[in-house]
């Protein structure tokens, strides 16, 4: 089962507050936790913006190196359009970055963990785990 990874667990884990989280990605094999690339951005993107940018951009570097970053590719694609249309359709946006997520999440049949729970379930087909209440 591949496990797709969202920001908010990966900040998580970083500020230390969720030692499960980091127990849970240890125990699982790291071909099977992923990394979409709106994530890494995301996360790179609040590195920059920290009092300590460089020392940051390391911790990020560390915590994703083991776990392969995934891009988009026609499926997830595919998908970010469906998604896009039913729920601007339905009028439950939710955020670029997320939409990205949950496509590229859920064209690969994977499982998202965020702690994000109630923007995602918005994402019909989309399955959903929070490691940091779990």
């Amino acid at each position: 089962m591949a496990f797709f990874i969202d920001t908010n667990i990966f900040v998580a884990a970083l500020r230390g507050r969720a030692p499960q989280v980091q127990a849970r990605m240890m125990q699982e094999p790291p071909h099977e936790i992923l990394v979409p690339h709106q994530v890494v951005a995301e996360l790179r993107v609040g590195a920059a913006k920290s009092a300590r940018p460089e020392h940051h951009d390391r911790q990020v570097s560390l915590i994703i190196q083991p776990f392969a970053t995934v891009w988009p590719d026609d499926l997830a694609v595919e998908h970010y359009v469906k998604i896009r249309v039913e729920l601007e359709k339905a009028g439950k946006q939710i955020s670029e970055a997320d939409l990205w997520i949950a496509a590229i999440t859920r064209a690969a049949d994977g499982t998202l963990v965020t702690n994000n729970t109630d923007e995602f379930a918005r994402v019909s087909g989309l399955k959903l785990a929070d490691w940091l209440t779990n």
